[in-house]
């Protein structure tokens, strides 16, 4: 008869990567007598689990007051990204494009004005124009001589400044 620890050590890459044969789990679960749990919905492609979904499988939040490190390290990784997808910022897909810039803050100002009360009144309305409205757009004034990036960082600062305005004056 084949030890079954032996077995599993020899095999232990196939259970990370193969699934069980079918109707394991109804299998299991009779000799168990328990309720069956829902069905998993089916992976697509049919793609190999990796050795990090099996390390995510194992982790547990016992195991994270036990390591400090662990937590620490979870926890820099939440931060790094919430830093690099900056939830509230309007422009964090323009990039350092200033026609994407300015087409984000145009977005965001249609949508404060879709949020603007019919009640306001044509004075909010005619201050709320006022102060988005461009004939001339910043970004086709700046110098050339600006990189991309300096150029991001000021029309960034400036359309936000004048979002932020168009803000406090929609829910005045």
């Amino acid at each position: 008869m084949i030890d079954f620890e032996t077995y599993i050590r020899a095999h232990a890459a196939d259970f990370d990567t193969q699934e069980p044969a079918p109707g394991h789990e109804e299998r299991f679960l009779a000799r168990l007598d328990v309720t069956p749990l829902p069905a998993a919905a089916p992976v697509s492609g049919g793609s190999p689990r990796t050795r990090l979904s099996s390390f995510f499988r194992r982790l547990r939040p016992a195991d994270l007051l036990r390591h400090p490190a662990t937590w620490a390290c979870a926890l820099a990784a939440c931060l790094a990204v919430l830093l690099i997808l900056r939830p509230g910022d309007p422009f964090r897909r323009a990039g350092n494009d200033p026609a994407a810039i300015y087409l984000a803050y145009m977005d965001q100002v249609a949508e404060i004005y879709g949020q603007l009360p019919p009640e306001a009144g044509s004075d909010r309305d005619l201050t709320l124009q006022e102060m988005t409205e461009e004939t001339d757009p910043l970004f086709t004034q700046l110098p050339d001589e600006l990189s991309p990036r300096q150029r991001a960082r000021i029309l960034k600062e400036y359309y936000g400044e004048l979002l932020a305005g168009a803000r406090k004056l929609n829910n005045y």
